[in-house]
């Protein structure tokens, strides 16, 4: 074959290799951490295994999944709702419609409204309940080890949704990232965790959560606050961001930089936003 010509074919390969490998495995791991507007939505993306945390107010989650997954990918393999409070919740349901779902998770918390009926409907016979102490395996060594509830709810209506938020401990190689949900300080007190690397700020950044003394505990050098800009309820409080910055975190906020992407590797993490 003349050498013009190999080269040419050589030349082709490579340019087909590179142009594919963002779709080649790979041990890393990503969290984003999306800018759904007054919400939260966590979707992870491990080597073998995605998972959505929560899916924000309304249908802007769908958005923000096609702007991170291939576009031939319609499906994810575990859902979770933290507890049902639409911020959290009412993002899931087109998620469910439109994704195939293997698996979907709550603690059995009872909810009085249509949102959370039209869940109990979709989610139907891949509905599972998950609390106490129990560990989600993503594979090749990506665990999620549920640190609150510790019983499930049986369709009980808690005085307060926000207190029965599921709460996982997410850790790959060196790196932990501690998920909250909207759970306040009297759950915080009760959680077996201690020095980690990212927080997801709960409650929004509210002052119901994040107490001096959780901060002092757990020492976060990356905190993520999901937050609507211009919301209603102020959040973050400024006394949590303030609490946050003099314990040495570095504090993203999605109402001021987009979406949040942590890619970690096996002994060390790395932090990017998006204006989307």
């Amino acid at each position: 074959m003349n050498k013009w010509l190999m080269t040419f074919f050589i030349l082709v390969i490579a340019g087909l290799l590179v142009g594919f490998s963002d779709f080649l495995p790979s041990k890393d791991v990503t969290v984003w951490v999306f800018d759904v507007g007054q919400g939260d939505a966590i979707f992870i993306d491990a080597p073998h295994k995605q998972m959505l945390i929560d899916g924000g107010p309304d249908e802007l989650v769908l958005e923000r999944l096609a702007a991170v997954m291939p576009w031939w990918d319609r499906s994810i393999d575990i859902v979770v709702n933290t507890h049902p409070h639409a911020d959290h919740l009412a993002g899931l349901l087109p998620v469910l419609e439109r994704y195939k779902v293997s698996q979907v998770l709550d603690a059995d918390e009872g909810y009085d409204t249509p949102e959370f009926a039209e869940y109990l409907k979709l989610a139907n016979l891949h509905r599972g309940i998950l609390a106490g102490d129990v560990t989600v395996d993503l594979g090749d060594g990506v665990h999620l080890k549920t640190l609150w509830p510790p019983l499930a709810y049986n369709d009980n209506i808690l005085e307060d949704p926000n207190d029965g938020s599921i709460v996982f401990l997410l850790e790959y190689g060196q790196t932990s990232i501690l998920l909250t949900g909207d759970a306040g300080v009297a759950e915080e007190d009760l959680w077996e965790v201690g020095d980690i690397d990212i927080l997801k700020v709960g409650h929004h950044g509210s002052d119901t959560s994040s107490s001096q003394e959780f901060i002092d505990r757990i020492k976060p050098e990356i905190a993520v606050i999901s937050v609507g800009e211009g919301n209603d309820y102020n959040h973050p409080s400024t006394f949590v961001v303030d609490r946050l910055i003099r314990a040495g975190a570095a504090v993203f906020r999605t109402d001021e930089v987009g979406s949040v992407r942590i890619k970690m590797q096996d002994d060390e993490y790395f932090v990017k936003t998006f204006p989307f």
